[in-house]
């Protein structure tokens, strides 16, 4: 990776309103809710994978809300225009059976990974 490009990513990241103390609020492609587990589409320049994130569930929230946060930055350049998609347990979330949440994330392709 050329230097001029971790300079910008770390210039952004210092200015970015979506940094948090754990990760950055990750810009999701899309979602899925399954019976047991959520599928989330991510960006990736060929090194992410369910380890890149963290997923903060505010219980105290009615509905509970749902915030999914990149804590392992992908550097990598592969060209994966479509994003990979990753998995989380929901009852390890604590969103099984019939409990509803909003989630905070935006959704849309303006990952600097495509």
């Amino acid at each position: 990776m050329k230097i001029t490009k971790i300079a910008a990513l770390a210039g952004a990241l210092i200015t970015s309103p979506f940094v948090a103390a754990e990760g950055t609020k990750e810009v999701l492609m899309g979602v899925d809710i399954l019976p047991n587990s959520i599928e989330l589409h991510v960006a990736s320049g060929g090194c992410t994978s369910a380890n890149s994130f963290t997923i903060n569930v505010d219980k105290t929230a009615s509905p509970h809300s749902v915030t999914v946060l990149r804590v392992q930055p992908d550097f990598c350049e592969a060209h994966i225009p479509d994003g990979i998609k990753v998995s989380f347990d929901r009852a390890a979330l604590g969103l099984d059976g019939k409990v509803e949440f909003i989630l905070t994330n935006k959704i849309g392709n303006t990952s600097t990974l495509q």
